[in-house]
């Protein structure tokens, strides 16, 4: 740890150096500026450009101090123990032959959110929008929003500023950010800094760094990708141009909609293997944080089974360059949405895997919303319970929850005669809620025949599963279709998570991406 500084001092040497230079070579990258939120009781990480082997001392308000040296590259980083949590404005030095000064900086709690349009969706889009944006006025609250970046290579900076929370920033702010910081801050009265980084569309392999895919059994991926990389790029210089072309033969002030622009034959740029990591999430890997939240799937149903694998290592991808241990991963399983079949079983097949990454990645929790979904929307308004129930996952990390913070989920299952017992996981006060009968269950003999079935809640935390065309069950299915109506919840009123106690091969199993989507 660092020489500690009085505030006295610390004035001293902010008045000494104001007056310095500012021409040299001491800079950071975006993330690190004012109004940030810095990780509270952390060593939290900093990093930057100098001169090669410039010395720079780094000064903060709360009576740190420390002193680094570039490296031969000019290449420099420095871990600042961070005090408890407070909405008190800090300020930070760097000093080496000029001087950079960071001016309200928070302390508190930083988390990263993550995904794609349902968590790019913005506050302004959201339920009660009008009222919620009135009033949200929280400057303990501080956002930083990453632009949309696909890059063909890992970058180092981005161009994205912290904003405090006000009702014009947070308008255009990730709706289910806001609602999971805000109750953060309710509950922990600290300061809440999210990292927004969402793309619309865009696939968990846009997510994931090459060299975390290969070790992880996703060589098919890199392989294409390094296959087609050339070839994309060729595409887009041509299209490029073009387009270019294009918008040259316009008349001037005006487009010619009689004649149409060239297509695009690339994939989108959220889609391409990779681009989303090295554009999103490179620029800001190390930045010290407590965790993640995460929405995102959609765009993997026709490829659901390859998720089972591939999400996982999405996370460990994220993980080890973080180099934080097993920092806390929350998500939200699919909304039911119709995907142009309202029958079909793609996102009960990406929801399972959702549910199976449970219990193979540690330091994970879902959000389950079959009930705050919108069955032709892919975008349910709905944002508010999403971000609460974020919360709840959290809150339970941060010893503020012993129970009520999780959905019931299933944990096993027992062949009793003619029905099926099922045993849950968070099921206190199992309950139906609207309705005379359990919705949802369908089960199935050894021919693997599914049919509808009625349920029976049976010692407050159990389901009795049966039917009379199926005299020996061995497998029970709920909520197994693209757009479920469900109607099974716990205590809390948190909805039952589909699932399935079977075994048996997923439709999608073998599709993978491997061509343009």
């Amino acid at each position: 740890m660092g020489k500690r500084l009085n505030k006295i001092q610390l004035l001293a040497i902010m008045m000494a150096f104001s007056s310095a230079s500012l021409w040299a070579e001491v800079s950071l990258p975006s993330v690190f500026a004012n109004n940030m939120v810095l990780q509270q009781n952390a060593k939290a990480k900093f990093w930057g450009n100098a001169d090669p082997h410039e010395n720079i001392s780094v000064f903060a308000s709360w009576g740190e101090e420390l002193k680094v040296v570039a490296n031969a590259q000019g290449k420099w980083s420095a871990a600042l123990p961070t005090p408890s949590g407070s909405h008190t404005p800090h300020q930070i030095i760097f000093k080496g032959t000029n001087t950079v000064f960071l001016r309200n900086v928070l302390i508190g709690e930083v988390w990263l959110c993550s995904g794609q349009s349902n968590m790019g969706f913005s506050l302004k889009q959201a339920n009660f929008s009008y009222e919620e944006v009135k009033r949200a006025n929280y400057s303990s609250i501080r956002f930083f929003k990453i632009p949309q970046t696909m890059a063909w290579e890992p970058q180092n900076n981005v161009n994205a500023k912290w904003e405090m929370c006000t009702s014009e920033t947070a308008a255009n702010q990730s709706a289910v950010a806001y609602f999971f910081g805000r109750k953060l801050l309710q509950e922990l009265d600290v300061p809440i800094g999210l990292i927004i980084s969402a793309w619309g569309g865009s696939d968990a392999q846009a997510w994931i760094d090459k060299k975390t895919a290969a070790e992880e059994g996703h060589q098919d991926i890199v392989t294409w990708f390094n296959t087609n990389e050339q070839e994309l790029k060729n595409r887009r210089f041509k299209w490029n141009k073009e387009v270019a072309e294009w918008r040259a033969q316009q008349p001037e002030g005006t487009v010619d909609y009689s004649t149409r622009p060239p297509k695009n034959k690339l994939p989108g740029d959220n889609h391409i293997p990779f681009g989303l990591y090295n554009g999103m999430i490179n620029p800001i890997k190390t930045f010290t944080m407590k965790g993640a939240i995460w929405y995102q799937g959609e765009s993997n149903v026709r490829r659901a089974n390859q998720y089972r694998t591939l999400f996982p290592a999405m996370i460990k991808s994220w993980r080890n360059v973080w180099n934080q241990g097993d920092f806390p991963f929350y998500f939200v399983q699919l909304a039911p949405f119709h995907y142009d079949d309202f029958h079909g079983v793609l996102s009960a097949e990406l929801r399972d895997a959702q549910l199976k990454t449970l219990d193979k990645v540690k330091h994970t929790g879902m959000v389950v919303t079959t009930d705050i979904g919108n069955s032709r929307d892919i975008h349910p308004r709905r944002k508010q319970e999403v971000g609460y129930r974020l919360a709840l996952l959290a809150l339970k990390d941060y010893g503020k929850l012993n129970q009520g913070y999780s959905s019931p989920l299933y944990k096993s299952s027992t062949v009793k005669g003619n029905s099926i017992i099922i045993d849950f996981e968070h099921a206190e006060g199992l309950r139906m809620v609207r309705g005379r009968e359990i919705l949802g269950l369908t089960i199935a003999g050894k021919n693997k025949e599914f049919v509808r079935a009625k349920g029976e809640i049976i010692n407050g935390n159990q389901l009795k599963v049966w039917s009379e065309k199926v005299k020996r069950p061995v497998a029970v299915r709920y909520g197994w279709s693209n757009a479920p109506f469900l109607n099974l919840f716990n205590g809390e009123r948190l909805p039952v998570s589909p699932f399935k106690t079977d075994d048996w091969e997923d439709t999608t199993k073998g599709k993978i991406y491997l061509d343009f989507p």
